[in-house]
């Protein structure tokens, strides 16, 4: 959870990993926590999630939650029933809170996690208790099947570009290591929180329970200005870009079907692009899907000059997500 980034703990929750074998999944909020490159990553959770962290959490034994208050929430992965539950949380109010906790650790993650390493090395005579490499394999497995389930949604050539390409195209040039991404709430985060990779502490901003739309962009000037030398990019709907920059309304057509069909009320429309160069930014506007990559390094190298950069992507309406 957070309180892994919170705690400077990255380093020891995967110390600990590696030695004792263990796979490791973070919560929304604590994404970028664990390198999700690292061959025991299963990724992060929020209403969406990967196939690998879906079969983990379904069929492990033993789930050791720390840094996070495991609240009971639409927004994350429940554990099913039986699992053995170990939670370390630096509030002790979190613990028993929406669980029946079988092992309680109060405290912090960082202190806690270097105690159990401390404790492992003396019992585990092999680095990965003799199962890593099986455990490794069975995680590339499990991966690529899933992905390869949604390889043609995230190449996708459609027009309009369909917005899993425009994730698919974020992960392939963005430099993970020297930039902050996040995403806005609904759609946005959760077609971005399976697919992009988060590497190191704090390269990603995991958000977007109740806060309203539009707060990413807040979050990416913050991020900014603590972080001037990285490429901060926040990946919005039109939705949230018409509620943050101008009086729109927006909402997905289920939600209210009467005003989507008689008033359009969902198809906000615009030239976002123009309108961000009218305020002194630079506009990008896309509508081919082989032009999201240009467009997304385009957008860095104006940003090293000083410029604000405003990437318009025509996208259509996509409703499925990665719920294996």
């Amino acid at each position: 959870g957070q309180g892994t980034l919170m705690g400077a703990a990255s380093g020891s929750l995967t110390e600990l990993a590696e030695l004792a074998g263990i796979p490791v999944m973070t919560t929304m909020p604590g994404k970028s926590g664990f390198n999700e490159t690292h061959p025991l990553s299963l990724g992060a959770t929020n209403l969406t999630y990967s196939g690998q962290a879906r079969k983990w959490l379904d069929e492990s034994d033993v789930i050791f939650a720390i840094g996070t208050s495991m609240s009971g929430t639409h927004y994350g992965l429940r554990p099913c029933a039986g699992k053995t539950l170990i939670h370390c949380s630096s509030d002790p109010a979190d613990i028993n809170r929406d669980y029946d906790i079988d092992m309680p650790l109060p405290g912090d993650a960082k202190l806690v996690l270097d105690a159990m390493i401390n404790i492992a090395k003396e019992k585990v005579l092999e680095r990965g208790h003799g199962r890593r490499a099986e455990t490794e394999r069975e995680i590339k497995k499990s991966r690529e099947s899933w992905m390869n389930s949604w390889q043609p949604i995230l190449t996708s050539d459609e027009i309009p570009i369909n917005p899993y390409r425009v994730v698919w195209e974020m992960d392939r040039v963005i430099d993970h290591d020297t930039s902050i991404v996040t995403h806005d709430a609904g759609h946005p985060r959760d077609q971005m929180m399976p697919f992009y990779t988060a590497t190191v502490p704090h390269s990603y901003i995991g958000w977007g329970k109740t806060t309203h739309l539009g707060y990413g962009l807040g979050l990416m000037i913050g991020a900014k200005m603590a972080k001037p030398e990285r490429f901060c990019v926040s990946f919005m709907g039109d939705a949230a870009f018409g509620h943050c920059g101008m009086d729109g309304m927006g909402g997905y057509k289920e939600g209210m079907p009467t005003a989507y069909e008689q008033y359009g009320a969902s198809a906000l429309s615009g030239n976002y692009a123009a309108l961000a160069e009218s305020l002194g930014a630079k506009g990008i506007r896309v509508e081919q899907p082989d032009g999201v990559g240009a467009a997304i390094q385009q957008a860095r190298a104006e940003n090293e000059t000083g410029n604000t950069v405003l990437v318009e992507i025509i996208t259509s309406m996509e409703n499925r997500m990665s719920k294996p």
